[in-house]
Parts: C-alpha cells; structure tokens; sequence
C-alpha cells in the first residue's frame, strides 16, 4: 500500500534496492490488493509517515505493478515475476519466510519421499532449492530433481502430506481437491542446476542421465553455459565484463573458439584486447580444470547479475 501510494518513480526506487526475494513478496501482495477503503489508507500512510517524517501523499495494481517493475527491474524480469504470480494463481503455493536457513529445511526434508521434495522445489525460488539440495546427499538431491523435472500432476494427498511436514512453514491457500498441475520442467530444473556447484551439478545430471538419457538430455538443453554468454546484447556483456576477476577471463577463454572470444574482445577496451591475446597466445599452459572454474565462476557471476535485474539471460532462446 505505501508503494503503491508513494508513485511509481518512488516505488521503482525503492524496488531496486530489494532482494529478489523481497520483490516477488510484494508483488504478489500488491497484485491481490483490491478495494482499498480510504480510511484504511489514511490510517497506513499517516503511520508511515509517522515513522519516517514523510507528510506527502501520492496517487489496482496489476497495470500499476507492472509498469513499476519494468522500471525497476527491466522489461524480461518483470514478465518473469508476473508470470510467477499468474502461475502462482492457478496453482497452490507454499510461503517460506525469506529467513528460511537452506541447511535446517534440508535436515527437515531429509527423510522425505523425493517426490515430496520435487513438490517442495516447485513452490520456492530456485537459487534456495539449489541450497537446500546442495545439503542432501547427491543420490536423493539426484533423485529429487528427477521427479521434479517430470512433474506435472499432483494429487491433493501429496500436496497435503508436504503441508503437514512444513507445519508453521508452509501457508494454507485453498486447494480443496484440485490436482495441482504444470509445476516442474526440464527449464526449471536446468535453473536449479544453474545454482549447484559446477562439480555437484555434473554428479547430479549424470545420475539422472543414468536413469533417464532423453530427461537428461532435455536438461542439458535449457542449461546456461559459458558458451551462452555470446548471445548476450552488448550492454550486458559489458555489464558482466566490468564484475568479472581481472585474472578468470584469460583462462577461461582458453577453452572456447575464435567466434566467441571475438564477442568478449567486442566489449572490452584496445588495451584490455591487447592483454589478453598476449596471455592466451604466450602466457604458460594451465590446467583443463583450471580452465573450466574459471569459466562457472564467470557463469556464476552472470546469473548473480540476472538474478539481481542488471542483465537478462536466457539458455533456451537466442538474445536479440
């Protein structure tokens, strides 16, 4: 309500300046705000206004909110969470306080069905589904994001079983007995992949692989790698150039062709160019592995930046 009274500007502001968590908590609060009577307003703006001496008082909300996350956050992220809260409402969610430790919901979870634990997956944010089954043993995180990636229909007994075991953790929202459907993916699971470890995540997608080549496969496929971050716009590699260690990109264009360390010379000043053919070209041999750190831990910064707004990356389509 203060966003949405305060203005647009005001609210983008304020927005950036928030978690990605945060963001989607709001605006699933902002997209179910109806009627809002005008003494209930008053009421919470003279509070805010109390509290941090603010007297002015500006201006539903799907219109509103979406202009005001495109603000914030660009035109792709906010398409992405509004498409969240779209699914959110076909489907039933659970609500995890955004303190939830990754490591103690794992110990809760350990002695759970994976296919509880898929179900789990799909209703929190995928960066704390990678932490929680980066606690688990590899063969149950494996498992679990085999189920998750076939899932698609649940009954109300799972569902159900997954709310009891969450108890104060999980939030009630109305299923009755509607099957809950469309909650994992191959997509979804290559995202949850995307925050593992990049030894983990070869562990893990090569016991799904064991188990299931042509899922595996379909994985692979909506993976990001290195190789994606050529088909990132200009502004976003220079984005991503600027956040990167000064000593990871020599090793980790070792490995890749011609083409695509011509994308990252492209973006990068004559003399940074200049540097670093010489160290490709005469610097001492390294090591493959040291050659593939250096490259996840770049990817690693990439998904950072998107997940934070500043860039916008996507594995299964080429940008433009």
């Amino acid at each position: 309500m203060v966003l949405r009274e305060l203005g647009e500007e005001t609210a983008a502001a304020v927005m950036r300046e928030m978690d990605e968590m945060s963001v989607n908590r709001i605006s699933t609060a902002m997209s179910t705000l109806k009627g809002v009577t005008p003494q209930l307003r008053e009421d919470v703006m003279l509070s805010f206004a109390s509290d941090l001496g603010i007297t002015a008082i500006g201006g539903d909300s799907m219109k509103f909110l979406t202009r005001v996350l495109t603000n914030a956050i660009g035109e792709q992220n906010a398409k992405d969470i509004l498409e969240r809260l779209r699914r959110n409402e076909r489907r039933s969610t659970f609500y995890l306080p955004p303190n939830t430790d990754a490591r103690t919901l794992a110990m809760q979870m350990a002695h759970e069905r994976p296919q509880t634990i898929a179900l789990l997956l799909a209703h929190i944010p995928h960066e704390m589904g990678a932490n929680l089954l980066t606690f688990m043993p590899e063969p149950l995180a494996a498992e679990a994001l085999y189920r998750f990636s076939n899932l698609d229909v649940v009954s109300p007994s799972v569902v159900k079983e997954l709310r009891d075991m969450l108890d104060e953790l999980a939030m009630q929202t109305g299923t009755g007995g509607r099957r809950v459907t469309n909650l994992g993916g191959a997509k979804q699971t290559a995202d949850i992949l995307n925050h593992f470890p990049s030894a983990m995540s070869d562990t893990v997608l090569g016991a799904i692989d064991e188990r299931d080549a042509k899922t595996a496969e379909k994985i692979r496929e909506n993976l990001f790698t290195f190789i994606d971050l050529g088909k990132l716009p200009d502004r976003s590699m220079q984005i991503l150039l600027r956040e990167v260690p000064a000593d990871k990109l020599a090793p980790a264009l070792r490995l890749v062709e011609e083409a695509l360390r011509e994308r990252f010379f492209q973006n990068l000043s004559a003399r940074q160019v200049e540097v670093l053919k010489e160290e490709l070209t005469s610097g001492p041999p390294i090591r493959r592995s040291d050659a593939l750190t250096a490259q996840s831990d770049i990817v690693d910064v990439a998904l950072k930046l998107a997940g934070e707004g500043r860039i916008s990356i996507s594995s299964a389509e080429e940008m433009v």
